[in-house]
C-alpha cells in the first residue's frame, strides 16, 4: 500500500488498469472452463445447460405406449416411475440438442427370441463331464447357497459363466438386480466415468452406472474413443447381445430406475452423501472423482427431480475366492491422439507377431479373442485395452467379457478397426460361424432377436432403434470377412476351427500369463 501511495497519479492508474484487465481475462478464462460465459458462440447444438423441464415429452409418452403392450406385469408400476420424471437430457455440455428422432417399434411377444434358444441347442460343446478343477468350488455345502446371486457364482466353470438357455438361474438374478434393498452405496475410484458399488440386503454386491445421455445420442465423429461418454444402455445391449451369441461371457446386466432421495442417499457413505446437491432446476444431482480423461465425469449426475435410470452389473465372486488375471489386448489401441498401434500398420502383425506367442499359439485364447473382436464390432467398442480370466483355470479357460459401457454410440457408422483380428488372422470358430449363420436368418434376425430379448428389461426399450439395424448391417459384415479368408484359403478348415481340447492344449511352463 506504501508503495501504491509513493507512486504518482499516472503509475496508479496505470496500475490499477493493469489489474482490472487481468480480473476480466481471469473471470473470462473461469467462464470458458465451465461453460457459464454469458457469450454463448456455440449455437444451439451445443449449450451446457441443467436438465429442462420435459416440455417436450414425445420420448415419454413413447416409452408409456410400449409399456402397455408388454406382457410384464410390472408395468403399472414402472410407468408411475415414469411419470413422475426421469431425465432426457443430459447435464453434458458436448452432447448436440438436435438429434434425430425413429419411432420405437412395439414388442408384442417375444418369439423369434424364444424361437432361437428352442430350435437350437448351443453350439459351444462343454465336455460331458466337468472335473473338479474345471470349477470354482466355492462353497462347501453348495446346497446350502440358494440365494440368485450365489446360484449364478455356483454355476461358473472353465468354459462359461452360466449355461445355455439357463433362464431360470438368469431371470432369478436379473430380477434380483431390479428390485432387491440397498444397504450402502459408494463411489467406485478408478476409471474414467461414474460407477456406484451397490450393497444388497443379503450382502451381495453389483456395480451401477447411471444415466447420463439420451438414446439417440450419437458419438460425435470428432470424438476419441477413449474420452467417450459411457452409457448405462450399453452395458445391458452387451450382455443380451452375448447371450444370443451363444458366448456366456458377460457378468448379467439389469435396468433399474433409482430414486436418489429414498434410495441412493440415505445408505450413502459420507464421502459420496456429501457430493448431493440441487441444480438450479431443482433436481438432485451428486459427483465422484475420476482418475483420467476426466472432462465428461466432472460433470454432475442429475435426477428429474430425483429419479434416475441405471445399469445394475453382477458382481463376480470375490477375488479371494476366484482370483482374476488381466492380460493387455494383443490388439490394444494406442490410447493416444497421435500414435497408432503397431498392428494398425503391419497387416501380418496377427502371423508375425500373435500367432508366435503364448497363450495365443495353442489351445483356444486367440480362438477366444476373435470372438471378443467380432462382439466389439456388433457394438462398435473401440475401447477394448485388456481381458480378464479365473486364474485357476490357468490358459485354457474362456474370456470374462468386462465393461462395455461405450459401445453402441454410433449406429450410422462401422467401425472395422474393431475387426482387425479376425481380418488378420483369419481364423474363428466353426461354431461361432453356425450361430452367425443362423442370426442372418429372417426367423432368428439378430435385430429383432435382440429387441425381444430386452422388452422385458425395467427401462426398455433399451436401444434407439437404428442399433437394431446397424446389428443386421454388421452382421453381414462379419459374415463378408469371413467369407474373404475362406476364399483365399486352401480349404475351409484352415479358417474354421472346431472347438479345442484341453486334452491337447499344451502350455509352456516359462509363460508367465497364467
Amino acid at each position: 500500500m506504501r508503495l501504491f501511495m509513493a507512486m504518482k497519479l499516472r503509475q496508479r492508474w496505470l496500475t490499477l488498469s493493469v489489474l482490472f484487465l487481468l480480473m476480466w481475462i481471469c473471470s473470462l478464462l473461469l467462464s470458458i472452463r465451465y461453460g457459464m460465459t454469458h457469450h454463448d458462440h456455440t449455437g444451439d447444438r451445443f449449450r451446457l445447460r441443467n436438465l429442462e423441464s420435459l416440455n417436450d415429452n414425445s420420448d415419454l409418452n413413447r416409452t408409456l405406449k410400449l409399456l402397455t403392450e408388454q406382457p410384464d406385469g410390472k408395468a403399472a408400476h414402472i410407468q408411475g416411475l415414469l411419470r413422475a420424471g426421469l431425465p432426457n437430457e443430459s447435464t453434458i455440455y458436448i452432447v448436440p440438442r438436435d438429434r434425430p428422432k425413429y419411432d420405437y417399434l412395439p414388442v408384442k411377444n417375444r418369439n423369434k427370441f424364444e424361437a432361437l434358444f428352442r430350435d437350437f441347442p448351443s453350439l459351444n460343446k462343454l465336455p460331458d463331464i466337468l472335473k473338479e478343477e474345471d470349477q470354482l468350488n466355492l462353497f462347501d455345502a453348495p446346497d446350502n447357497h440358494t440365494a440368485p446371486l450365489e446360484r449364478f457364482h455356483k454355476g461358473i466353470n472353465r468354459y462359461e459363466l452360466y449355461s445355455y438357455n439357463n433362464s431360470d438361474v438368469i431371470e432369478s438374478l436379473l430380477n434380483y438386480l431390479r428390485e432387491s434393498p440397498l444397504t450402502k452405496t459408494k463411489a467406485k475410484s478408478g476409471g474414467t466415468q461414474v460407477k456406484l458399488f451397490l450393497s444388497f440386503k443379503d450382502g451381495g454386491s453389483a456395480i451401477m452406472k447411471p444415466w447420463r445421455v439420451p438414446r439417440e445420442y450419437e458419438t460425435l465423429p470428432d470424438h476419441y474413443y477413449f474420452a467417450d461418454i459411457e452409457r448405462h444402455t450399453a452395458e445391458i445391449a452387451a450382455f443380451h447381445l452375448d447371450r444370443i451369441l451363444d458366448f456366456r461371457r458377460v457378468v448379467p446386466v439389469s435396468g433399474r430406475i433409482f430414486n436418489l432421495t429414498s434410495e441412493i442417499r440415505p445408505v450413502a457413505i459420507k464421502s459420496l452423501n456429501k457430493t448431493f446437491f440441487y441444480s438450479p432446476a431443482n433436481n438432485l444431482c451428486f459427483m465422484t472423482t475420476c482418475d483420467q480423461y476426466c472432462g465428461i465425469s466432472r460433470t454432475p449426475v442429475c435426477g428429474k427431480p430425483d429419479s434416475i435410470e441405471g445399469s445394475v452389473i453382477a458382481f463376480l465372486p470375490m477375488q479371494g475366492y476366484a482370483e482374476r488375471n488381466s492380460m493387455t489386448h494383443p490388439f490394444k489401441r494406442s490410447y493416444s491422439k497421435r500414435a497408432k498401434a503397431e498392428w494398425e500398420d503391419d497387416k501380418l502383425y496377427c502371423k508375425r507377431v500373435v500367432m508366435t506367442q503364448d497363450p495365443y499359439k495353442s489351445g483356444r485364447r486367440l480362438l477366444d479373442i476373435v470372438d471378443l473382436a467380432i462382439f466389439d464390432f456388433f457394438m462398435g467398442n473401440m475401447d477394448r485395452h485388456s481381458y480378464h480370466t479365473f486364474k485357476p483355470f490357468r490358459n485354457f479357460t474362456s474370456l470374462i467379457h468386462f465393461d462395455h459401457g461405450r459401445g453402441f454410440g454410433r449406429y450410422q457408422t462401422d467401425e472395422l478397426s474393431c475387426l482387425v483380428p479376425l481380418m488378420q488372422c483369419c481364423i474363428v470358430r466353426n461354431s461361432t460361424y453356425e450361430r452367425l449363420l443362423i442370426l442372418q436368418r429372417e426367423e432368428y434376425k439378430l435385430g429383432d432377436v435382440m429387441r425381444e430379448s430386452m422388452s422385458t428389461d425395467m427401462i426398455a426399450p433399451v436401444l434407439y432403434e437404428p442399433h437394431y439395424a446397424a446389428l443386421d448391417r454388421r452382421l453381414r459384415i462379419v459374415l463378408e470377412q469371413i467369407h474373404k479368408c475362406v476364399a483365399r484359403a486352401t480349404s475351409p478348415e484352415e479358417v474354421l476351427k472346431p472347438e479345442p481340447r484341453i486334452e491337447d492344449f499344451v502350455e509352456d511352463p516359462e509363460d508367465p500369463i497364467k
